[in-house]
C-alpha cells in the first residue's frame, strides 16, 4: 500500500461524491456479452495483471482535514465479482447488467473499480466493467476493456499479447498539471478563460420543479439519432465551409438552448481529452478537462455565425485545454461554471474498433456490446454526441428531480428542428425559424379550429 497524489478534476469529483455517496450518477460503465465459455480463474490472472498496469483501478479515496488523498492497494485486492445466474434471458441479464453497473462504490474503503461477471449459461455470460469517474473516463473504459482481453487471450493462447507496464504513473501526470498551472503558459491559459468567462452565466433551461437547495443526482435518457443522410449532409455542409460537423451540431445546440429559453448569452462546457503525451494516451485515468464554449444571440444571429463561433473557440480552447477551469474563481456567489455539457466521441476510433456497432472478438471469446445506460443525472443536461462512419446519435442525460421526459423530448426536437433547417439555410437567422413544422403547424391550426 502507498499513497500518491490526485488532480484538481479528481478532487472536484470526490466532493461530488461526499454530497451524494450512494449515487451511481459518476459510474462509467462498459459491458459486453460473452458467448462463449469464460473461464472465471484465467479472467481473475488478466484483472490482476490488468489493476498491476494501470494503478488508479486499485486505489482507494480517503478522506483527511487537508482534504482527499490516494491510497494505492497491492493487485491482488481487486477480484472478479461472480454472479451465477442460470437461465437468465436477454432481458434479465441486461436488467441484472444495469443493476451492476448502478451500485455505488465507497470510494474510500473499497476502492472505483470493479468487474462482474454475470453467467446465465456456460457459454453465454455479461461482464460488467465499472469505474468511478474519479479514475476513469470514455476511453479508458474502452482502454481497460482492452487491456484486460489481452491478458485473458494471452493467457488462454488466443492472441492479444500481454502489455508492459504504462511508462508513467499517475503522480507524474498530477506533477506536470501543477508544473503547468504554475508555468507563465499556465498563467496565460487561466488569464484566457477568465476573460471568455466573464459575465456569462451558465446555460440552464427553465424547469419543470424548482431547484432543490441541494443539488440531486438522479437522472435518465433521451436519444437524438441523425438518419445516415442527414448525417451525410451535415458532414458535406460543414467541410463546404471549412467546418467540423461537432461545430455544426454544437451551435444548433446552442441555438436550440436559446430558443427554449436559455437566454441570450450564456456558457456551455464541451468536455475534451488531455491525453497529449504518448504515456496517457493508453493509461486509464481522469484525462478530461471542460472548456467554457460562448454563445450568444441577437435577434440577426445566423446559425452561420454561430457555427463559426463555435469552431473558433474550440480550436482555441484546445490550445489552453491543460488549464483546469475548476480553478476559475467565483465561488458559490457565482453559481457553477457549467449546467449543461455538449460532447462528442468518435466511437470508430475507440480503442476496441467494431465492438460498438457488431460482434467482435475479445480474447479469443465472442463478444458484443451490452448497452446499459450510465452516467445519468451529473448536470442539468449534459449531451454525448457518438459519432461513426454513417451517423451521429446525441445521448441527452437529464437530471429527472428538475425536467420531466416530455420537456427533453421537446428540447430534443427542437435541436433536430433546428439542425435540419440549418442544413436548408445556413444563412437564416436563429429567431426566424419557426419551431413547429408546417405539416404539424396546420394540423395543429386545424385541430384548434374544429377540424375533423
Amino acid at each position: 500500500m502507498s499513497t500518491g497524489l490526485i488532480s484538481t478534476g479528481q478532487e472536484g469529483l470526490w466532493l461530488a461524491h461526499q454530497l451524494d455517496p450512494d449515487s451511481s450518477a459518476y459510474n462509467v460503465v462498459l459491458a459486453v456479452r460473452l458467448r462463449d465459455p469464460v473461464r472465471a480463474d484465467v479472467l481473475q490472472d488478466a484483472l490482476t495483471a490488468l489493476v498491476l498496469r494501470h494503478e488508479l483501478l486499485r486505489s482507494r479515496f480517503p478522506g483527511t482535514d487537508a482534504g482527499p488523498t490516494r491510497v494505492t492497494d497491492p493487485a491482488d485486492s481487486v477480484r472478479l465479482d461472480v454472479r451465477d445466474v442460470p437461465g437468465a434471458d436477454e432481458e434479465e441479464l441486461f436488467r441484472l447488467a444495469r443493476r451492476a453497473a448502478e451500485e455505488p462504490f465507497r470510494l474510500a474503503d473499497e476502492g472505483a473499480f470493479r468487474a462482474v461477471l454475470l453467467r446465465g449459461a456456460p457459454d453465454d455470460a455479461v461482464l460488467v466493467t465499472v469505474t468511478h469517474h474519479i479514475v476513469s473516463d470514455a476511453t479508458s473504459q474502452w482502454l481497460l476493456v482492452r487491456d484486460l482481453f489481452a491478458e485473458y487471450g494471452a493467457r488462454t493462447g488466443q492472441g492479444g499479447a500481454t502489455r508492459p507496464p504504462a511508462p508513467t504513473g499517475w503522480d507524474q501526470h498530477v506533477c506536470a498539471e501543477r508544473e503547468f498551472i504554475a508555468s507563465p503558459r499556465g498563467e496565460r491559459s487561466a488569464a484566457h478563460w477568465r476573460d471568455l468567462c466573464r459575465g456569462l452565466p451558465a446555460a440552464a433551461l427553465p424547469t419543470d420543479r424548482p431547484r432543490p437547495e441541494q443539488p440531486t443526482l438522479n437522472g435518465a435518457t433521451a436519444e437524438l439519432t441523425l438518419p445516415a443522410i442527414t448525417s451525410r449532409r451535415l458532414r458535406e455542409a460543414a467541410a463546404e465551409r471549412a467546418l467540423t460537423p461537432f461545430a455544426w451540431l454544437l451551435g444548433t445546440f446552442q441555438s436550440a438552448l436559446h430558443r427554449c429559453g436559455a437566454g441570450d448569452a450564456f456558457l456551455v462546457g464541451c468536455p475534451v481529452t488531455t491525453r497529449f503525451t504518448p504515456a496517457t494516451r493508453e493509461a486509464v485515468g481522469y484525462y478530461v478537462n471542460s472548456l467554457p464554449v460562448a454563445g450568444r444571440f441577437l435577434p440577426a444571429t445566423t446559425f452561420l455565425e454561430t457555427f463559426e463561433a463555435a469552431q473558433r473557440q474550440l480550436r482555441t480552447g484546445i490550445a489552453h485545454a491543460r488549464h483546469p477551469v475548476e480553478l476559475l474563481p467565483g465561488g458559490a456567489d457565482r453559481g457553477p461554471l457549467f449546467r449543461i455539457v455538449c460532447t462528442l466521441i468518435a466511437v470508430d476510433r475507440l480503442p476496441i474498433p467494431g465492438l460498438y456497432e457488431d460482434r467482435v472478438r475479445l480474447g479469443g471469446l465472442r463478444a458484443e456490446l451490452c448497452d446499459v445506460p450510465q452516467q445519468e443525472g451529473q448536470l442539468d443536461l449534459a449531451v454525448e454526441v457518438l459519432q461513426n462512419s454513417a451517423e451521429f446519435r446525441a445521448v441527452l442525460r437529464y437530471n429527472t428531480d428538475l425536467f420531466d421526459r416530455e420537456t427533453v423530448e421537446r428540447f430534443r426536437d427542437t435541436w433536430r428542428r433546428l439542425i435540419d433547417v440549418s442544413l436548408d439555410t445556413p444563412a437564416a437567422r436563429v429567431a426566424d425559424v419557426g419551431l413547429v413544422a408546417v405539416d404539424d403547424l396546420a394540423r395543429l391550426i386545424a385541430l384548434g379550429a374544429g377540424a375533423p
